[in-house]
This record gives C-alpha cells, structure tokens and sequence, in this order.
C-alpha cells in the first residue's frame, strides 16, 4: 500500500500523550478552520470527565460534518449518482444530514474525496461509534487507548485534509454541450477519461436523466449520443444494470414517452442486454438494499429481520438485473459482522441462498472475490466462520470450474486462514 501523505500539521499529534493536557497540540493537528469548532470543546471536556463515549461522538460528529463539506465543494451532483441516490435533490449541507453514515463513507471514497485507508478505519469508527457512544445505548465502556485512537483516525483521514479540489462539474459539462453541436466526441471525451474513473458513473447517470427529459435541448442531446458510448464502455456492469433498472420505473412514474427515451438511450449505448427481463427489479433491489441499509445500520441485529423477511416474500424468481444487490444482501446478513449476527433473520435468508439460480450461484462467487464491502466483512473472525455454513447451503448447486476452487478453497480451510485470505483481498481491491 502505498504511504498516506498527510499534511504537516498531522505530526502535532504525534507528540501528545494525554488527551487532557495536550488538547490545544490535538486541535493543531487538525485543519484550521475547523479548529474553533465546539464539538471539540465539548469533546474535551467530555474526556476530562472521563465521559468517553460522549467525547467520540462529538468527534464524529465533526468528522461527519467535514466529510458532508468535503462533498459539497468536489459536486454533490456526482455524490448523489455514487450513490444511487433516489431521495430528494441533494444540493447543500443540510440535505446530506438525510444521507446514512454508511453511504457517505462509502460515496466519498467512491469519489476519491477520501483516501483507500481512510474507508477502512472509519468504517471501524462507525461500527465503534454505532455501538459504544453516547448515540445509541452502548454496548460497554472504552478506555483511554481506544479513545485516543478514534480521534486519531477521524482527524487523520477526515479533519487534518484540506477540502478537496472540485471535480470536474457536472453543471459546467452539460453547459458546454448545450452551447454548439460537436463536431467530434474526441476533446470531450478526452477530458472525461482524464477524470477519476470513479466519477464516470455520477456523469453517465447525469447524461442519462438529461436525455430522457421531454424538454432535452437539441444539441445536448445529439452531443450525448456522441459521447455516451463511449462513456459507457468506462463504466462497471453494476452502473449499468442501475441505469437499466432505472428504464423499469419510468412508465409508471414519468409516464411512456421517458420509458421510450430511456429505451432509445440504451440502444444508443448498446446495452439493451442489461434491460431487465420484466420491471420486478426496481422492487428486488429497494428491498435488497433496505436489508443492506439494515445491516450497516445501529440496532442492526433488531432491524434485519423484517427486512429479510421483506425480501423473501418477494420469491425466488429474482431478475437478473437485480440479483447482484440481492445476493449481496443476503450474504451480509448471513454472515453478519463481528459482533454476531441478526438471529431472526436466518431462516429466510437460508431460504434465499437455498433457492438461489445458477446465475445467482455464479453472483455468490463473484462478490465473494470483488465486492469490498462483502469480503471487508469477511475479514473479520466471526463473519470467516459463518461463510462456511454459507457453503454448506449451496454444496449441491451446479458451479464452474473456478467456482468449485472457491467453494473448495472455503470449505477445507480453517476460518483464520480465510480471515487471512479476505483480508489481503479486501485491500488488494481498495488499491484498484
């Protein structure tokens, strides 16, 4: 991995050793206009008290709240496609207060606002945060090592990071295809693929929603249709199955004449293919999300059931458009995280993995070696062990050959060694 570059002012808290007396050094770590904040007043003073879990919630707090500027000033635009946002528009700070935690974490590192570390101890300080602060009823006390080391990474990865540079604007792109008529995509494309490749889908998205639209200024729609092919083969099958769900819903909500542009977008692009067989898929991946939401949520082990029992009213017949969300669902509150898992919610999950298809088999597998949320799970002690009961449902499905190497790699290993293996894994893919 390569080394983080932190700013100058992170080695200030290098010298501290009480939190108490060294708190004016901890706040010189931290960028300087955050550093009259009250949160961290409160936070010492909470500290002082020996009120730990209240302290790392201010800092969170804090934390939070930068992460929600940061995203503001790089395009909330590409933000909300990250994320597959379907809420109200996102447009200022206050608006993302409705955005979970979970997603912002995950919706900034997407973005490259945050660094590749950065989106594994913070989602360690969410989960420590969820279930030993003040924010909900703890589960037990933390001591001054673990305190130290919560305000360390939310002011390493968070605080001490200047705001970042604006992206490349979504609003000043579709400005500049409105103006003239292209005479080739080249320039403009050029420009796109300098970009972050994690941001390719937010502009797709936003091409998308534009094109659709009864009201699309001529020459920004003929400047999409050069560009979006193109763009297209930028981005991740999992991008694309979303704007193909996205075609299911338009009938019923915007009526025939979006449903046909959308249809006409996705034959422009050449991914008719990705069109769901029937318009289920809009309804399997909300509820496998809610399952997904559920189980990154506080009180998880509470929530999860209803939400997996939501899920498998639905039946088994899942479309394929869908089915990566849904298996990904169903395997994270299967396996849980490691604090244990959402007991009554394993009967229906055990039906879903039970009932799965070939194409769902051959998705089980695939998120099991690329998805960076699964395999972050699975790198911890208990998830490990819980992935082989997992096989153990699935051992008479038909698999290639590569699938039965994963099964067999899974089944005959001791879950240290596979806590070991989904550990390299998880940060081999957030290096990619």
């Amino acid at each position: 991995m390569k080394q983080l570059a932190l700013p100058a002012r992170f080695g200030h808290l290098e010298k501290v050793d009480n939190l108490v007396a060294g708190w004016e050094t901890v706040k010189l770590a931290i960028r300087p206009d955050c550093r009259d904040e009250i949160s961290l007043d409160k936070a010492r003073t909470a500290i002082e008290a020996g009120l730990n879990d209240a302290a790392i919630n201010y800092i969170w707090n804090l934390a939070i709240f930068d992460l929600q500027r940061k995203i503001i000033v790089y395009g909330v635009d590409y933000f909300s496609s990250a994320i597959n946002w379907d809420g109200k528009p996102l447009k200022t700070v206050d608006d993302l207060r409705e955005i979970k935690d979970h997603q912002l974490i995950s919706g900034a590192f997407a973005l490259g606002i945050i660094p590749a570390e950065a989106h594994f101890f913070l989602e360690q300080c969410r989960e420590l945060r969820n279930n030993f602060s003040t924010a909900h009823y703890p589960l037990g006390e933390l001591d001054k090592l673990e305190t130290y080391n919560f305000i360390k990474n939310c002011i390493k990865y968070v605080l001490t990071f200047d705001l970042p540079a604006p992206g490349l604007q979504i609003k000043d792109l579709i400005e500049n295809l409105i103006l003239d008529k292209l005479e080739s995509a080249e320039d403009i494309n050029a420009i796109i693929e300098s970009q972050s490749v994690k941001i390719h889908g937010p502009i797709l998205h936003n091409l998308f929603s534009n094109f659709i639209k009864q009201d699309c200024n001529p020459n920004l729609k003929y400047n999409i249709k050069l560009i979006a092919p193109r763009l297209w083969n930028l981005v991740s099958d999992e991008i694309k199955s979303s704007i193909a769900a996205k075609f299911a819903s338009l009938r019923d909500v915007k009526g025939r004449d979006a449903a046909n542009e959308a249809l006409a977008f996705l034959k422009l692009v050449d991914g008719v293919n990705f069109i769901p067989e029937s318009f289920k898929e809009i309804i399997f991946k909300k509820h496998a999300q809610f399952l997904i939401d559920a189980h990154n949520g506080w009180n998880n082990f509470y929530n999860e059931p209803g939400y997996a029992k939501d899920l498998a009213s639905l039946g088994m017949d899942v479309p394929i458009s869908a089915m990566y969300t849904y298996v990904k669902a169903i395997i994270l509150s299967f396996v849980g995280n490691n604090y244990g898992v959402a007991t009554d919610a394993q009967t229906h999950n055990r039906l879903m993995i039970s009932n799965l298809s070939q194409t769902g088999i051959r998705t089980l597998f695939n998120i099991l070696d690329t998805d960076i949320d699964v395999v972050r799970e699975l790198s911890h002690n208990k998830p490990s062990y819980r992935i082989q009961e997992l096989m153990a449902l699935i051992s008479d499905k038909t698999m290639l050959p590569r699938q039965k190497e994963q099964f067999a790699f899974i089944t005959t290993n001791k879950p240290e060694r596979l806590k070991r293996h989904f550990d390299k894994l998880y940060w081999e893919l957030i290096e990619k």
